[in-house]
């Protein structure tokens, strides 16, 4: 019988009570691995991402905000603040905190005139924890400033305000809404007018609300220096007024003005139109931006005639009663033939100055030696930069004296074949006006910090002396009798020593001279034999007449009488005129004007009137224009057909007939027409004579010429 295997049961007893620490072991090497694992990952974020991580935090609970700088305040001479810094209020979001998106939205298309949906589509598609809304603009935020909704931000940040609006737009510039040059004095000096930015950290906390943090401090923001510029403020409000009025009345596509202090160099007036509103930079063009007097060049026609007259008689080949002969209006140098507007035959030197002979002056031109030319016309600034303290400024186009041709000289001895800038060739007549020094032209007069004191403060400099104080006083009697007259009479005022110059001149198209397009200038000076002011005035492309000596210069009449009558400055000559006269002012001409634009111009003539406001035109006023009275006078303006008593003297005015000779077309249709009057014109210009007809008729012929 066979004898059956007991089973080993100690051994299983064995197996079992080991199977439970191998399972146990197991556990323990998952635990630890999973433990090193976790540590790792610990240390990964905790050490080596740490920075990371924190950021990520961070940004859900904080955010940093820029301190913006107060930026410097921009002066004229005088002190007038120009630009300054206000504190205005921003709008930001949370687009993820926004409670009502669609009232916020409504709310925003209210204040900036942009659609419901446009605003809608910004919240909903904005990404992160912020988002502009409105910044640095004049909008109606009634709505916004009463909202309580904790995604809508309100922050304080300062907003450039340019104080008298478009005037001086060009040369003190503006700023983008981040407090930046963009064009200008603001840009040239940008980095000493925006200061240095400061910073502080917001909070939010569990319910949303917003506050500084405690624990980090606010890095407070360092304003910016002030400028104070050579610009007189008001000098530049008239000159961009009467620019305007020009460009109207030429019908010209733009305008230039420059006017400087010729003793100093200091610019008082730079204006150009078209012009924008600093104010709102985001909707100007370009264009309208641009300084043209020293970016733009043009070929200056016959106020270059400065110049080969000064090399004449510096040279002494020419004096001024010297006899010259103007062919009857037509020369011929091999294949080139020279004509005048104003044919003369054998005059003086001066007097064919007065009329403007390119005939004499091409001749002339044949008697000075290329390279004496040349440096002549250097030494006057041409073709080179004036080195004016603000950026785009151009050189202009000088030919050296190695690519003269046989026409060159004729050409350029009255203003063609070169180009230039209205700031060069007015700093020629300037440095003529100064007794042949010429000076640099700068803009800003000083630099201060943020107390008020002055850190910098830039003197005249002197570049050259150009010709012989007696050359420079020959060329200034020159000038005088060109206003008295020559071409440039329509630039006259009764009492005032006038110096100055025409020009027209022919523009390049496609390379070649057209009859369908003309630069008109007028460059003068004045009192003539002390000058205070300097200063050109230039039309791209006059429509009614082309010749600087009909449309620029009645501008600089304009100019030149309200500033004199605004600043109470004598004109007289002689001490003892100036001792009479120093109670007196010139009566400036406000017809066809507003009330309210006359109102100015008496106000600061130092003049009284005696009429309540009132709309229309002024048709008629008494005392007439150009009229030396005393200072405070009573005087009377007529407007429209109101009757008007006039002080101390008890009789009316009778504005049914308001004289208008001496105006232009345009102007004395506006007189005319206001005071109820019909017109009959017969030619053009200016009006020369005025013919009314009898049987008490409202109505009359004006006869109109272009030389007045």
């Amino acid at each position: 019988m066979i004898e059956q295997a007991k089973p080993d049961i100690e051994s299983k007893d064995i197996a079992v009570r080991q199977y439970p620490y191998w399972k146990i072991g197991l556990l323990t090497i998952v635990l630890l691995l999973g433990f090193m694992t976790l540590a790792s990952r610990l240390f990964i974020v905790q050490v080596l991402r740490s920075d990371t991580y924190k950021k990520l935090a961070r940004k859900q609970y904080e955010f940093l905000v820029e301190m913006k700088p107060e930026r410097g305040i921009i002066y004229d001479r005088s002190l007038k603040p120009l630009a300054i810094t206000i504190r205005s209020t921003s709008y930001a979001a949370d687009p993820k905190m926004i409670k009502n998106k669609d009232v916020l939205a409504h709310l925003l298309s209210s204040a900036s005139g942009d659609s419901i949906p446009y605003w809608k589509t910004r919240l909903n598609q904005a990404k992160g924890s912020f988002l502009w809304l409105l910044r640095n603009g004049y909008y109606d935020t009634k709505g916004l400033d009463t909202l309580s909704d904790p995604g809508l931000i309100r922050i304080k940040e300062p907003r450039r305000t340019y104080l008298y609006g478009n005037a001086g737009a060009q040369v003190i510039g503006c700023t983008n809404v981040d407090n930046k040059g963009l064009s200008g004095i603001e840009l040239a000096f940008d980095s000493l007018l925006r200061g240095t930015k400061g910073q502080k950290i917001l909070l939010r906390d569990g319910r949303g609300n917003i506050r500084p943090m405690v624990d980090f401090p606010t890095v407070p923001a360092v304003n910016g220096s002030s400028i104070v510029t050579t610009i007189d403020i008001e000098l530049q409000r008239i000159a961009e007024y009467e620019l305007q009025h020009g460009i109207e009345e030429s019908g010209a596509s733009s305008g230039t003005i420059v006017a400087i202090e010729p003793t100093t160099g200091e610019i008082l007036a730079l204006a150009s139109s078209p012009s924008f509103n600093p104010n709102f930079p985001a909707t100007a063009k370009t264009e309208t931006m641009r300084l043209r007097a020293i970016t733009d060049m043009y070929e200056p026609g016959s106020t270059f005639k400065l110049v080969t007259a000064a090399a004449a008689l510096e040279e002494g080949i020419i004096k001024p009663n010297d006899t010259v002969s103007g062919h009857g209006g037509s020369w011929r140098f091999g294949d080139v033939e020279v004509k005048d507007s104003h044919p003369i035959g054998e005059v003086s030197f001066t007097e064919a100055m007065e009329q403007s002979s390119n005939v004499v002056f091409a001749q002339l031109s044949q008697k000075i030696p290329d390279d004496v030319f040349y440096k002549y016309a250097r030494d006057f600034g041409f073709g080179i930069e004036t080195g004016i303290d603000i950026p785009g400024e151009v050189r202009g186009r000088l030919k050296k004296p190695r690519r003269f041709d046989g026409s060159t000289k004729i050409f350029m001895s009255y203003g063609y074949q070169l180009a230039t800038t209205a700031l060069q060739t007015l700093n020629a007549y300037a440095a003529v006006a100064n007794k042949g020094v010429m000076m640099k032209p700068f803009l800003v007069r000083s630099i201060l910090n943020e107390q008020g004191e002055e850190l910098i403060h830039n003197e005249p400099q002197k570049i050259r002396q150009i010709v012989s104080e007696q050359t420079a006083n020959t060329l200034t009697n020159i000038l005088v009798n060109v206003v008295d007259k020559g071409t440039a009479q329509q630039a006259k005022i009764p009492g005032l020593s006038i110096a100055g110059k025409t020009g027209t001149a022919q523009q390049l198209v496609d390379g070649e001279y057209t009859r369908e397009a003309y630069t008109a200038s007028f460059v003068g000076f004045f009192p003539a034999q002390s000058p205070r002011l300097a200063m050109i005035v230039m039309l791209d492309k006059p429509m009614t007449n082309i010749y600087g000596g009909m449309t620029a210069a009645p501008i600089f009449r304009r100019i030149a009488s309200r500033w004199i009558s605004a600043k109470r400055i004598t004109v007289a000559s002689s001490k003892t005129d100036i001792a009479n006269k120093q109670d007196s002012v010139i009566m400036p001409d406000v017809r066809g004007m507003t009330y309210d634009m006359a109102k100015e111009i008496l106000d600061n003539s130092g003049l009284r009137y005696l009429q309540k406001k009132q709309q229309g035109t002024i048709v008629i006023q008494s005392p007439a224009a150009g009229t030396r009275i005393p200072l405070y006078s009573s005087v009377v303006l007529t407007i429209r057909s109101v009757r008007s008593v006039i002080a101390d003297t008890g009789h009316t005015a009778m504005s049914s007939r308001p004289d208008v000779r001496g105006m232009s077309v345009r102007r004395a249709l506006a007189v005319l027409h206001a005071a109820g009057n019909t017109v009959t014109i017969k030619g053009s210009g200016y009006v020369r004579e005025q013919l009314w007809y009898n049987k008490g008729k409202k109505s009359c012929t004006i006869v109109c010429s272009h030389k007045y």
